[in-house]
């Protein structure tokens, strides 16, 4: 299927023109959705663009100039315009810090795009390519989107963005129809939203670092300053990286240091920031040395992980049986990640112990193959 050509975007930096707008795009069943934006010294993005793409046309917000943004917000918040997006983890974000709401409904294409079965993790210039044969190319992401005036290269991209979001939003919504998976879109799109919101929270960073081999009592101090660099890095408005690397945080948690001297071999801690951050760091520890057992974060060590070795193998293979049957990727179904934890637990509790991941129709289609499988009996 070809389309057409899509007409020249039209900037939109008045207030009354976007009132205007606003006004039409409520009255739409689905509007195309997209954000343009700069974020390479500050916690939070500095956001140029809303792209807007509805049944005429696209709009290229201009948020530098835009002063009351109401408009946009009822949009957003309208329950009865679908909000479709590609792919939009960061533009979740980025609509809760400058508008101080979430898009609902919203419609995720690449999500859609896995669950009709063209593939895990396509992007967006691929999507239009499988369903338009349109060939967009890679245009100019990476520019200076605060800086006025937008170049027409600026312009041109940034309308492309989101002129194919509603026609791939109909032939995606079809092929899931087709499937009957239109349910399990609505789960998928759900958990976009919970996971968005989860990482506004103080323990998100926390949650993605990678920490083999730390105790529960160093798992306690990693999460300490976790939080506490999150918060630091939110008042000053600075990547987390710019306060304390996450090696510094792991290395800092595995070594549990009890005077500044302890501090010296910490990997990527400098004599000044030892200075400016080393008694808030000692005092973190302290806490986390202080807690009761029962009050410990829970771990999966390495020794857990080689024991259940056996049983995250016969279940990566009953995934990926599944998965195939489904032609979706494994590690949509089920990410590795959360396999192994599934697997150690399970193997130390003597049951399957489902994790909170694998919920609504992934554990409806896993239930039946893994509780006739035999994995966990043979151990």
């Amino acid at each position: 299927m070809t389309l057409p050509p899509p007409p020249p975007p039209e900037v939109v930096d008045r207030d009354d023109r976007l009132a205007g707008l606003a006004e039409r795009w409520l009255r739409e069943p689905a509007v195309g959705l997209d954000t343009e934006f700069v974020r390479e010294r500050t916690f939070f993005a500095r956001l140029g663009l809303i792209q807007v793409a509805d049944s005429e046309g696209c709009y290229l917000v201009d948020m530098v100039s835009i002063g009351d943004r109401s408009p946009l917000v009822a949009v957003v918040q309208a329950p009865g315009v679908t909000k479709v997006f590609h792919s939009p983890s960061e533009d979740l974000e980025i609509f809760h810090n400058a508008l101080g709401c979430a898009p609902v409904p919203l419609f995720d294409c690449q999500v859609a795009a896995t669950l009709c079965g063209l593939g895990g993790s396509l992007g967006y210039v691929h999507l239009v390519s499988r369903l338009f044969d349109v060939e967009l190319g890679k245009g100019v992401q990476r520019s200076n989107w605060l800086r006025r005036p937008l170049s027409e290269e600026q312009v041109r991209y940034a309308g492309l963005d989101v002129a194919y979001l509603l026609p791939a939003h109909e032939r995606l919504q079809a092929g899931l129809r087709d499937l009957a998976r239109e349910a399990w879109a609505e789960e998928e799109f759900d958990r976009l939203l919970r996971n968005a919101e989860a990482r506004l929270g103080p323990s998100w960073s926390y949650n993605r670092l990678r920490r083999p081999g730390l105790s529960r009592r160093q798992l306690a101090a990693l999460q300490a300053v976790c939080e506490w660099r999150e918060a630091r890095a939110r008042r000053r408005d600075v990547p987390r990286g710019f306060v304390l690397k996450d090696e510094t945080l792991v290395d800092v948690a595995r070594r549990l240091p009890r005077t500044s001297e302890d501090l010296a071999p910490v990997k990527s801690l400098g004599p000044r920031q030892a200075r400016r951050h080393g008694p808030k760091l000692l005092d973190l520890v302290r806490g986390a040395r202080s807690l009761p057992e029962d009050r410990l974060p829970d771990r999966l060590d390495r020794s857990g992980r080689r024991s259940s070795s056996g049983l995250s193998e016969g279940l990566r293979k009953l995934v990926a049986g599944v998965a195939a049957e489904l032609d979706v990727p494994a590690e949509f179904l089920v990410p590795r990640r959360t396999l192994e934890a599934w697997a150690a637990r399970s193997l130390e509790r003597g049951a399957w112990i489902w994790p909170p991941e694998i919920e609504g129709w992934r554990r409806s289609v896993l239930r039946p193959e893994v509780e006739r499988s035999g994995l966990l009996e043979s151990r």
